[in-house]
């Protein structure tokens, strides 16, 4: 098993469990990561998910697979489409890394809502040093997340960086004591899963299109989003809790 998915309540934790070779992400991890996102997202149960890695989050792609690929092979096979599940996903999405998120690992955190990361951590996408670049949206996803500038110099020097630097340019949410990610990933998890699930579905969709739509289409979507909050039953009762100056979750 290269991918352990577990359960705690309303959350769902999914692992990359191949140590032995830094999480590195194979084809088979790829496929059994897509695999694990699909049941955790039909799980009605589930309110958010928590990816981590054994030991470390994840070094990247399987270079001993990428050996040998030729372009008809290149063209043949979908690498980054797996991995793109992570994007489509409903249901928030929390990385907790420690060690390293690099390459395709760096890829994975930034398709995540939120990225808590151990102080030890480093990121980047070093793939230019092989003579290749981001193949799985990297060069898209980073630069939306800190700019063309930082993006360029991230990619182009292949230079990894420390989470202190990574938080400080927008790529990660936040910095938590080394061996800490996980437990704290989990704690925002629960905190999420608080919350009535469709307007925390709501919200997450009207972030995500901020970045790749302009602002008047952004600013359509939030309020017919604002709009449908009022037909989902949810948003009456908690009105009711906040004036009465009581708890939604006695």
């Amino acid at each position: 098993m290269v991918v352990a998915i577990d359960r705690q309540g309303a959350i769902g934790i999914v692992t990359l469990d191949r140590p032995q070779a830094r999480n590195a992400l194979s084809r088979e991890v790829i496929r059994a990561l897509a695999a694990a996102l699909d049941e955790l997202e039909r799980d009605a149960a589930i309110a958010a998910i928590v990816l981590t890695g054994r030991e470390v989050f994840c070094a990247g792609a399987d270079i001993a697979e990428m050996r040998g690929i030729d372009l008809a092979t290149a063209l043949a096979e979908d690498f980054s489409g797996c991995c793109d599940r992570l994007a489509t996903c409903t249901k928030p999405l929390i990385a907790a890394v420690e060690g390293y998120a690099i390459g395709g690992g760096c890829e994975l955190i930034e398709m995540c809502d939120l990225v808590i990361a151990g102080a030890g951590a480093k990121f980047g996408h070093p793939e230019i040093a092989l003579g290749t670049l981001s193949g799985g949206g990297g060069t898209q996803r980073l630069a939306r997340a800190v700019g063309r500038a930082r993006a360029m110099d991230l990619i182009l020097t292949g230079r990894l960086i420390s989470a202190i630097e990574a938080e400080r340019i927008g790529l990660i949410s936040r910095v938590v004591d080394d061996g800490a990610a996980y437990q704290a990933a989990c704690e925002s998890a629960k905190l999420i899963a608080t919350h009535p699930l469709q307007a925390v579905r709501f919200a997450k969709q009207a972030v995500d299109r901020a970045v790749s739509v302009g602002l008047a289409d952004g600013l359509a979507l939030e309020r017919r989003l604002f709009h449908l909050s009022f037909a989902t039953g949810e948003l009456q009762p908690r009105l009711d809790c906040f004036l009465a100056r009581r708890s939604p979750h006695r």
